[in-house]
């Protein structure tokens, strides 16, 4: 009885020496927008995994799986190292490999700040024997991969700061936060780069004003551990839209990414002088 006397005492000292408010804040982690940055660190990064589809008339019509590692250096991402695959309809891929017991294979894509090199189908035809490798130079090779297939970059401060700020529904929960809102494609466009340089130019006319739905998940670190978005995008008669669920893991992890070996990779500069640069999106 008096060891529990004791305890309640010391509490209602410990109450009474910090304000409610002060010792409120002390435990309340930093915004998710300074939590973010406090990742930006050389060799420090995270694991991601991607699905994204595109429907029409209530089919999915192109299905994308991603998963891979990020890499940040002290203003953001550094370097990606995923590997993903795209098939048209859905699951069709997979029941192909479950059929005939082979291994359609998937595409690897490892980028840099002004380097990218590609593995996989469809880059065979560009490879001399012997090699495996596609090197491609140039900064827009890391700007077209970083987020894709998921349209909303959250390795963006201003980005993600934008999300929280459009919010309509917060609510808390045993894991974390849940945020849902939404953001028009001309917001996007402003506060994103990697959004802008996926697009031929600004979004314009009814294009600028189509709403980009989210659903964000924070853990209790405020971390983002899990993004939805959808989007209607007009095609035609028949209008698609487009799903993409992205998951963040092992935030904090050590990554330190390197390029494949040199004798393993052909300059694409040198295999070929027509190479396709990545497609923009059809907005606008």
């Amino acid at each position: 009885m008096r060891r529990w006397a004791t305890l309640v005492a010391a509490a209602a000292l410990v109450g009474s020496v910090l304000p409610v408010g002060a010792a409120q804040a002390a435990q309340a982690p930093p915004s998710p927008v300074t939590k973010l940055r406090q990742q930006f660190a050389e060799h420090k990064g995270l694991r991601i995994s991607d699905l994204g589809r595109v429907f029409k008339d209530g089919k999915a019509v192109v299905t994308i799986w991603r998963k891979g590692r990020v890499e940040f250096d002290a203003s953001g991402v550094y370097a990606t190292d995923t590997t993903g695959r795209t098939e048209a309809g859905r699951g069709a891929v997979k029941e192909f490999e479950n059929l005939t017991g082979l291994n359609a294979g998937s595409t690897r894509v490892i980028c840099f700040p002004n380097e990218a090199y590609l593995s996989g189908p469809g880059y065979e035809t560009w490879l001399p024997e012997g090699k495996h490798w596609l090197g491609l130079i140039g900064p827009e090779n890391i700007k077209q991969t970083e987020t894709f297939p998921q349209i909303v970059n959250v390795f963006e401060p201003a980005t993600l700061g934008t999300l929280l700020s459009h919010a309509s529904v917060k609510r808390r929960l045993g894991s974390g936060t849940y945020l849902q809102g939404a953001v028009t494609l001309r917001t996007l466009y402003k506060v994103s780069p990697s959004f802008r340089d996926r697009l031929a130019g600004p979004p314009k006319g009814r294009s600028a004003k189509i709403p980009v739905g989210f659903r964000l998940w924070l853990d209790r670190s405020n971390l983002v551990r899990r993004l939805t978005t959808t989007w209607r995008q007009p095609a035609g008669k028949t209008p698609t839209t487009t799903v993409a669920d992205t998951r963040y893991t092992a935030w904090g992890s050590d990554v330190t990414l390197t390029p494949p070996p040199p004798e393993d990779t052909a300059d694409a500069g040198r295999v070929g002088g027509d190479f396709s640069p990545p497609a923009t999106l059809p907005i606008g």
